[in-house]
């Protein structure tokens, strides 16, 4: 199912690979290995490409609002860049004025992992060394991409890009993988996402975030007649409610670690739909706030709101507030988290 072809090369000279599958159902994906980037999701009736991205590997090594890649070892703002873990104080990377963003400089998103087609899946490994911007511990990840179809009557009635994600640690540390995808579902050479269609699945509120830094305050706010409360909702009817933009996690109402619809995002015309699956305990909008004039895939401009990120993650910060999920991994203990994209089209 899978295809594997040249992408370009880094800087360094070391070559990264393009892995396509046309499931034969209506939908093409791509990815690389390098930070497992998603490059496209692609509606083959109208040939049109949802995913903001870039022709090669050197745009995703150049620029830095990860654009589709996995993000970790720890997602989202470490306030002040330090935590304390048994007594110890830990300093990380600053790489976003004073806070850690998305794990740091180098974290996950700017390396090649290593990646093996494995019958109809892909197979990535890659071990973060322990000091890695500041993170304890030698961290082994690996993590499995799988498309499947669900039949319905003896009709196929969904395709599913599957992402399974594990890891061990020789030492205790916080953990929190996401993947960063940025959608226009009406194309990424649109010129505004604005008219996309969000809903927001079960959830028990919303984070709110102080201004100033963009940390969530700890709170878990109810969206009941708020811009928060996003069911089919244009994006541009409620952004206009929030100062900046959407920044913000949603609490799900995940148990037990079962998989469950999180979020999905639809074309302003009604025909695509991607629906975001997962049992992490938060999904965070990100409406493309800093997008400013980037060119990606064949010549398109990715402005400001081009493209909504929609990242299924632990909340952020959460190592720093005790109230939030406990994003620790010990030794002795196995990192089991699920990503699933599923693609609709309506006839």
């Amino acid at each position: 199912m899978w295809k594997k072809e040249p992408f370009g090369e880094l800087r360094s000279g070391v070559k990264c690979h393009l892995y396509t599958a046309d499931t034969g159902t209506g939908v093409r994906v791509s990815v690389t290995d390098y930070g497992i980037s998603l490059v496209s999701f692609v509606f083959t009736d109208t040939n049109r490409d949802v995913l903001l991205g870039f022709d090669d590997v050197t745009g995703y090594e150049t620029h830095d609002f990860y654009a589709g890649c996995i993000v970790g070892r720890v997602t989202s703002r470490t306030a002040d860049g330090k935590f304390q873990l048994d007594g110890k104080e830990y300093e990380l990377s600053l790489n976003h004025g004073d806070v850690h963003l998305h794990g740091g400089f180098i974290g996950l998103s700017k390396v090649v992992w290593q990646c093996e087609i494995v019958g109809d899946t892909l197979q990535f490994t890659h071990t973060q060394p322990d000091g890695t911007d500041g993170y304890p511990g030698n961290l082994e990840l690996t993590v499995i991409l799988s498309v499947r179809t669900k039949s319905a009557g003896g009709r196929i009635s969904g395709t599913f890009l599957c992402a399974d994600m594990r890891a061990t640690c020789d030492q205790a540390t916080p953990i929190n993988l996401t993947f960063h995808p940025y959608f226009n579902m009406d194309g990424h050479n649109t010129i505004t996402a604005l008219d996309n269609k969000l809903t927001v699945f079960d959830y028990a509120g919303y984070l709110p975030m102080d201004p100033e830094t963009i940390l969530p305050t700890g709170d878990i706010v109810k969206t009941s007649g708020t811009p928060f409360n996003l069911d089919r909702s244009r994006i541009g009817d409620m952004i206009g409610d929030i100062p900046g933009g959407y920044d913000h996690t949603f609490h799900l109402c995940t148990k037990d670690r079962f998989v469950v619809p999180a979020a999905e995002i639809e074309s302003s015309d009604g025909r695509y739909r991607v629906r975001i699956l997962t049992d992490q305990p938060g999904i965070h909008v990100y409406s493309g706030n800093y997008l400013a004039g980037t060119t990606g895939k064949a010549g398109a401009v990715y402005n400001k709101h081009g493209g909504i990120a929609l990242e299924a993650q632990n909340f952020p910060n959460a190592v720093n507030i005790p109230t939030f999920p406990d994003c620790i991994l010990r030794q002795g203990e196995e990192y089991c988290r699920n990503i699933t994209f599923s693609f609709v089209v309506c006839n």
